[in-house]
């Protein structure tokens, strides 16, 4: 079973004929990846080093530029060009933690756990949906503030109690 209700983004990559993935440690120095273009064709270089989870996420965030057009073109900086790239990135990330932290899966996990008197944390749906912590930790804020949200630790590194 793939983690994070069975998105898997090699499936998805898999699923766009000019879209490949490649692995270079150059990657490393854009974050642990990036996308370029050539012609028709685009790719996804990884940093070979990443583990599962991290490798996961950034699949995910390159697949969903790719999806959107590819991302923004490089140009000059400037003040909008910095808040409107700013901004795309906020959509993609958020859309990385809806893909592989669907809050329907999420809830459940937080029903389940509270069937047996006990709380989960970030780091816990991390190492359950197999995401690193900031992709979590943004599923988790994305959930909102309804009726889960008493379940979730105020301070960092606290763990959730039910009431």
């Amino acid at each position: 079973m793939t983690p994070g209700g069975g998105f898997d983004p090699w499936r998805s990559i898999d699923a766009h004929r000019d879209l490949l993935v490649t692995f270079d440690p150059v990657a490393r120095l854009m974050g642990g990846g990036f996308q370029v273009v050539d012609g028709d064709q685009s790719y996804i270089v990884v940093d070979p080093d990443l583990d599962e989870a991290n490798r996961r996420a950034v699949l995910t965030h390159e697949l969903i530029h790719h999806e959107r057009g590819g991302g923004p073109a490089p140009r000059q900086s400037s003040t909008a060009g910095d808040r409107l790239i700013s901004l795309d990135e906020r959509q993609v990330e958020a859309e990385v933690a809806r893909r592989l932290v669907p809050g329907h899966e999420l809830k459940a996990l937080i029903r389940e756990r509270l069937a047996i008197d006990e709380g989960v944390d970030a780091a816990e749906v991390a190492e359950q949906f197999c995401v690193p912590l900031d992709v979590a930790e943004l599923a988790v804020r994305q959930l909102g503030t309804g009726d889960w949200s008493h379940h979730w630790p105020q301070a960092a590194g606290g763990r959730a109690a039910s009431r």
